[in-house]
């Protein structure tokens, strides 16, 4: 039997299954570490203002003065707006310079003040949500591995399969 990866029995088209069985495998493992990041690394912090009964601005906590204050991790996705925006309010301080209206490195020290004295809650109304987000239920790191070793299983039949299915089909309709 020729090999499963030999060039005189497959079809050029079918070459480009092995290209795209890759892409795949390595789109599904990033979607596993991009969700093990985001339900363990970001949620820690979600459940920690969730568990704190940080849910108004009088309730608020100050990142300075929980163990986050030194994530880097929390920081940026605290910076970005983007990740926690769903979810997270902050307030800030009294005092506090207003970074939109400076420049350059004055800017950038303020942002840095502003984000560590800032306090966050998270709303009542945004708790559920909150919670199924960043809840680390249903994704940990066997079920990330699992499902990988599962798409590599499937991937491996593929490879092995698809180049015999079109050599079928292309015996049968005479195409070459």
């Amino acid at each position: 039997m020729p090999s499963v990866f030999s060039s005189e029995t497959s079809p050029e088209f079918a070459k480009n299954v092995y290209v795209i069985i890759i892409c795949l495998f390595a789109g599904v493992v990033a979607a596993a570490l991009i969700s093990l990041y985001h339900k363990h690394v970001l949620g820690s912090f979600v459940r920690f203002l969730l568990e704190s009964g940080a849910k108004d601005e009088g309730s608020a906590i100050r990142l300075d003065t929980t163990k986050y204050n030194g994530n880097v991790f929390v920081k940026a996705a605290l910076k970005n707006g983007r990740t926690y925006s769903a979810v997270i309010r902050s307030v800030l301080p009294e005092g506090a310079p207003d970074a939109s209206r400076l420049k350059g490195k004055e800017k950038r020290m303020a942002e840095k003040a502003n984000l560590s004295s800032s306090s966050y809650y998270i709303p009542e109304e945004l708790s559920f949500r909150a919670d199924n987000i960043f809840s680390k239920k249903g994704t940990s790191v066997l079920s990330a591995l699992f499902g990988i070793l599962l798409f590599v299983i499937v991937a491996g039949v593929s490879i092995i399969i698809v180049p015999q299915i079109v050599e079928l089909f292309k015996n049968f309709t005479g195409l070459q």
